[in-house]
């Protein structure tokens, strides 16, 4: 079912001064809705755009309804996305389960756009809107007061603001500058990626998802990208992985030489370095509401435990916060009791989801539970549908017919 657009909030007086530390999707996003409400923003880039993200660049039919949401429905295509409308998945047993994303989805259509052109078209969209850039600015601090908050900068500059977002992803300056607790290693995953060149992928329209029997827990993928490139990746939760001394780039080269996808890599070539990141798991978020200050996206730890997705959560965070932010505005309190519609839209949305995808992570680590799960849904309709709302992240709850299903094997 697709969700009903959010309520378009009250103007803002340009007198309100909204600082945003990092102009990823969260922060972008909320400088839009911001700056269309007449607040005054700046947003603060440590980088220089175009720069890179690591990320496996997979955008969910939800992201793209936001992107159209913020004016950027005309993305996907041509020579900086590729397209997807269904899900490849192989078992660690060898089960392969091809799935349509079902059209109730947001239409069905999800693509792979590489962070380097999404978060430009992004901040672009920013700036647009009214909002100020600055390139180049390390955020190493911040102070509150009664007044306002001051961001202490590197090169020694400082800034005064009636409030400030975190959306400086994780690890997050911000998040710890406000006394926000660290994420426990089994609340967060560590993930690689590569680009590759040269790729025929068996399914160009597949955002394909491996589980090999050897490298469990870890799963890995392969989303393709325009002109013959594809994002190749695998993750694993951080307390998996330092207890069992691996390393994921030795992880990686197992992965891509494992006979599935090393048919589907047969003669592509790798660009640049394998590169790492950490994701901070949704289940733990728990800090995100401040006197004067919010935390969105991955600072937050607004993370699918099950898939690593992060992008539409982000863009949906800079929304709810533009919304609550107009509310603790009109009540002239900008306290933490006066952003907590924040809090309340974000756990309406988020939280249930978070959850059952933390309980999935693992059932998903089982290999005969896998099996299971995926020669069901290969039979089973209602199930596979289930399967892949469990997938692209909009599966709020696991119905009996489902379980049934697994279990019984049909």
């Amino acid at each position: 079912m697709v969700s009903t657009p959010l309520r378009p909030s009250s103007p803002l007086s340009s007198s309100l001064h909204v600082a945003i530390v990092g102009a990823g999707p969260a922060g972008s996003s909320a400088a839009t809705f911001l700056a269309q409400q007449g607040a005054r923003v700046t947003l603060l880039e440590r980088g220089r755009f175009p720069r890179d993200k690591i990320c496996g660049d997979g955008c969910t039919p939800r992201a793209l309804w936001m992107l159209e949401r913020l004016g950027l429905g005309t993305l996907p295509g041509g020579t900086e996305a590729a397209p997807v409308d269904s899900i490849h998945a192989i078992s660690p047993g060898g089960v392969v389960l091809d799935v349509t994303i079902p059209p109730r989805l947001f239409g069905g259509k999800a693509c792979v756009i590489p962070r380097q052109v999404l978060d430009e078209r992004l901040v672009q969209r920013a700036v647009q809107a009214g909002a100020e850039l600055r390139e180049g600015v390390r955020v190493e601090g911040l102070e509150r007061d009664a007044n306002g908050v001051v961001l202490h900068c590197r090169d020694g500059e400082s800034l005064r603001a009636d409030l400030v977002l975190g959306c400086d992803g994780s690890p997050s300056v911000v998040r710890r500058a406000l006394g926000a607790p660290d994420f426990p290693e089994h609340e967060g995953a560590f993930a690689v990626r590569a680009y590759y060149e040269g790729v025929r992928l068996s399914r160009p329209r597949s955002m394909a998802f491996y589980w090999e029997k050897e490298l469990l827990p870890a799963y890995g993928w392969i989303f393709p990208l325009p002109g013959g490139r594809a994002n190749v990746g695998l993750g694993l939760r951080a307390d998996q992985l330092a207890a069992s001394g691996a390393k994921l780039p030795e992880l990686m080269e197992r992965f891509c030489a494992s006979s599935h996808v090393a048919a589907e890599l047969a003669g592509a070539r790798r660009v640049g370095k394998v590169k790492g990141h950490h994701l901070p798991f949704g289940s733990f978020a728990q800090h995100t509401t401040f006197d004067r200050a919010l935390l969105l996206g991955d600072a937050a730890g607004f993370v699918n435990p099950l898939t690593g997705e992060g992008i539409e959560f982000a863009l949906e965070s800079g929304a709810f916060a533009a919304e609550a932010v107009a509310e603790a505005v009109a009540a002239g309190d900008l306290s933490a009791r006066g952003l907590q519609g924040y809090a309340r839209r974000w756990q309406t949305r988020f939280r249930t989801a978070f959850l059952l995808n933390r309980k999935l992570m693992f059932a998903f680590e089982r290999p005969r539970l896998l099996d299971r799960t995926f020669r069901a849904a290969d039979r089973n309709a209602r199930v596979r549908d289930e399967l892949a709302d469990i997938i692209s992240g909009e599966a709020s709850r696991i119905t009996w017919r489902f379980l049934a299903a697994v279990a019984l094997g049909r």
